[in-house]
């Protein structure tokens, strides 16, 4: 655990100036506001309610923080040379389209699952394949881009144990533990964990259908070694061999914007997650420690919320 502490301070001390962090919280603090306060997102989907308009509306709420992040990096940096560089750019709107590729998924598989048979498991069936296939288009391209660029410098991003002690992270997961048994009192945490109950029409007041959600819980952790590999993987370890360390709080002004539409407490916490997890990633190359804490919270949440639900 000092190993890590020893991460955190000297990014703290030698990597970070205050005044980039402090607009940077700004900004965010601002971009979480107008989004939970006044619900934009849901706005403009019902307002242009067809795939195409979702995806560009998604692909812009994750490319607008993610690049106002690069751009406060450079003002606070004077270091404007990479927006001079084709690569830069590139990374810059291809990461965010990615991800709004995996959003793309999601509505597209509504419209698999209508023509489904039907049948109270055929919906346990589509969200367990759809978490695999919205990965897949996660990892697909990433993996074509690093077979390209970076497959003889490093890993796949972050895909290895080299510098890696579980240790740390298992104490860093049971420090999470009280804060996750304070928020599941929350009315919006209840509404909306755990996912496993979103399952209809099967009911998990149905002994019959109980298992149902247990084998959910193994492939909704599924989703987030995925994510965490691209957040803390592709988006610094890609990104840092380029441009250095201006790289981490992008990336959590981008992570920030992926939780829109979960618990205001979820949000405000990925930034801070997002950020410590993303030095350690840089420090280890190694994303295995973020998936055990990500994965740990997440799997947390989910079982304080189905404890509330029985109790």
């Amino acid at each position: 655990m000092k190993k890590i502490i020893g991460f955190l301070k000297d990014y703290l001390r030698n990597e970070l100036k205050p005044w980039f962090l402090f607009s940077i919280l700004i900004f965010m603090a601002g971009y979480v506001f107008i989004e939970y306060h006044y619900n934009c997102t849901n706005w403009l989907e019902l307002q242009y309610h067809d795939t195409i308009t979702d995806i560009v509306i998604q692909y812009l709420i994750f490319l607008f923080p993610f690049t106002v992040g690069y751009l406060l990096y450079s003002s606070f940096y004077n270091d404007w040379g990479l927006w001079h560089k084709p690569l830069f750019w590139f990374l810059l709107l291809f990461a965010p389209l990615v991800f709004s590729l995996r959003s793309f998924i999601n509505y597209f598989s509504n419209e698999i699952y209508s023509q489904l048979p039907t049948g109270r498991t055929a919906f346990f069936y589509y969200r367990c394949t759809a978490v695999v296939i919205r990965d897949l288009v996660i990892v697909l391209p990433v993996l074509v881009y690093w077979w390209v660029m970076d497959k003889n410098k490093m890993p796949f991003y972050g895909f290895t144990l080299k510098n890696y002690d579980t240790k740390p992270y298992l104490v860093m997961l049971g420090i999470m533990i009280p804060l996750v048994v304070l928020a599941s009192y929350q009315s919006d945490f209840l509404h909306q964990y755990p996912k496993g109950f979103h399952l209809d029409p099967l009911s998990m007041d149905n002994k019959g259908d109980q298992k149902y959600f247990f084998i959910y819980e193994l492939f909704y952790g599924f989703d987030f070694i995925f994510i965490e590999y691209f957040f803390r993987g592709f988006l610094l370890l890609a990104f840092y061999r380029h441009f250095g360390w201006g790289c981490i709080l992008p990336m959590a002004c981008f992570y920030v914007a992926i939780h829109f539409g979960k618990p205001l407490g979820e949000t405000i916490s990925s930034f801070f997650g997002g950020t410590i997890l993303g030095i350690l990633a840089i420090r280890t190359g190694s994303v295995a420690g973020g998936i055990i804490v990500h994965l740990g919270v997440a799997w947390l949440m989910e079982f304080t919320a189905l404890l509330h639900k029985i109790l």
